[in-house]
């Protein structure tokens, strides 16, 4: 067996990172050699983060550029937000590390789409064009040969794999309203309390609530890749919401189906686009697409039903696995030539 490939992960106890670990633990092609927290420091992870115990004597290190690369790393799991995520980017790759971002730094193209949707300057602009948008089943040969891949969005990988087929095969309208109504668990907003949100457990257990109902900022990595898919300007109208559940995400979209296309010929053009592909499961109709089915995998769920030429799509992802740390992984394995599916056939916690 070839030698593990040593990876770092920074921003190691939040969700994203705790979610990196875990898969990373079990995985036979790569080797942890740097747990990052800027916080805990010198900290055993299994005491930052209990649900380690016993599983590994990884000891926390500051987030520095010297720390990473005197760890050896090859590869980097980025799970942390800007500015100090970016900060750090241009000296590892300077190094020739690789990266995955599993943050929202390397999504965008643009320089100006990025302050758009984020209100603030991106702190490496010039790493923008070469960077891939790291949909794994849609940028397989481009994330093959990355530098710096941006992982997508969880909201948005529940939105762009259902559409993209449809839209690159004319079935859908371009022109006509794209809208997605998103629920996701409580874990998408992270460990910390956003007032925004009103994420705290009181405010969300039996109650739901939209939140960013105009202007989320998945909204415009969505846009920007259903134009690439479309070959022209498309707009998917997105409201997210906050569901009584620890994890997963929920989304219904509803389209135009071009004159002449079917609900059959949508079927089989997911089938066509995802053949080979483990992780995207066409699902009968979509009462089987379901949170629970997906929680703690890797897989997205979708199936759609036609009412006249309105299309009725439902999708489900694990928002901390195919929705950000299973999602990285997967993009890993292609980065450095193994199994897209290696650490990732089974459940992820």
């Amino acid at each position: 067996m070839a030698t593990p490939i040593p990876v770092a992960v920074l921003g190691a106890t939040g969700y994203a990172g705790e979610g990196a670990i875990r898969i990373l633990l079990g995985h036979p092609g790569f080797r942890i050699v740097h747990a990052g927290s800027d916080r805990l420091g010198g900290k055993p992870l299994a005491e930052a983060v209990p649900a380690f115990a016993g599983e590994t004597d990884l000891v926390l290190s500051e987030d520095t550029p010297e720390a990473i690369v005197r760890s050896g790393a090859q590869a980097v799991v980025l799970a942390k937000k800007s500015p100090e995520v970016t900060k750090v980017v241009p000296a590892l790759l300077a190094k020739g590390l690789r990266l995955v971002d599993i943050g929202a730094e390397f999504r965008l193209r643009s320089p100006a789409a990025y302050q758009k949707w984020y209100k603030e300057e991106h702190a490496c602009p010039e790493l923008l064009p070469e960077a891939v948008y790291g949909l794994s089943e849609w940028r397989a040969e481009a994330i093959r040969s990355a530098r710096v891949v941006g992982n997508p969005g969880c909201y948005a990988t529940s939105m762009l794999l259902p559409l993209l087929p449809l839209l690159r095969d004319r079935l859908i309208e371009r022109t006509a309203p794209i809208c997605a109504i998103g629920y996701s668990g409580l874990s998408g907003a992270g460990k910390r309390f956003v007032e925004a949100n009103n994420n705290l457990f009181y405010a969300v257990n039996e109650n739901l609530h939209s939140y960013k109902p105009v202007g989320h900022q998945h909204t415009g990595e969505v846009d920007q890749e259903l134009a690439l898919a479309a070959g022209g300007e498309a707009h998917c109208t997105f409201v997210p919401h906050l569901a009584p559940i620890t994890r997963g995400i929920h989304t219904t979209i509803t389209c135009t189906l071009a004159p002449g296309a079917t609900a059959e010929a949508v079927v089989a053009a997911w089938r066509s686009a995802y053949a080979g592909r483990r992780f995207v499961r066409v699902r009968p109709t979509p009462k089987e697409v379901e949170v629970t089915q997906v929680t703690g995998t890797n897989f997205c769920d979708i199936s759609a039903a036609a009412d006249g030429r309105t299309l009725i799509i439902a999708s489900a992802i694990d928002n901390l696995v195919k929705g950000a740390s299973g999602q990285a992984v997967q993009n890993l394995n292609l980065m450095f030539g193994l199994p897209e599916e290696q650490g990732l056939v089974a459940r992820c916690i």
